[in-house]
């Protein structure tokens, strides 16, 4: 299978990300955190784990960053003292806005080359092929669950 595209793709969604944060001093790595704790407000790490399916020890690495820069509050979960709830902070809030709107920007300007049709049908072999390769590999879905 032809991967040219898909790479050149993220080459430029990396580059418009890059570009556009830089502004807001974060990363691209940064930004769906926040994004996610900021759409939440609050959130345990476990459950940010799951929603983003990143590994844990580069979640731990990217809040740490986002604890240190002031953007998100870390407290030990008096539920699971092994575990954390996440908070944005006022200074979070704003930046997470403005990434919000940058992602949404990227989406448009992806939107106005497609159709819409063209947008699901990419979206429906996107998620086929996943679903495809979690047989394949034997892996439960986000929940946990095995196929």
């Amino acid at each position: 299978m032809e991967r040219k595209y898909e790479y050149l793709i993220g080459k430029y969604q990396r580059r418009f990300l890059d570009e556009k944060f830089r502004n807001y001093k974060i990363n691209r790595s940064e930004a769906p955190y926040l994004k996610v704790i900021y759409l939440h407000g609050t959130i345990r790490m476990n459950d940010l784990i799951h929603k983003l399916f990143f590994h844990k020890s580069h979640t731990t690495r990217v809040i740490n960053s986002l604890v240190n820069d002031g953007y998100v509050d870390k407290i030990v979960d008096p539920d699971d003292k092994r575990g954390f709830i996440l908070s944005i902070t006022n200074k979070g809030k704003v930046i997470a806005q403005k990434i919000v709107e940058v992602l949404d920007e990227w989406d448009k300007l992806m939107e106005s080359f497609l159709e819409k049709a063209e947008i699901d049908f990419l979206l429906k072999m996107q998620k086929k092929a996943y679903e495809r390769l979690k047989i394949y590999f034997q892996e439960g879905d986000e929940d946990g669950e095995t196929n």
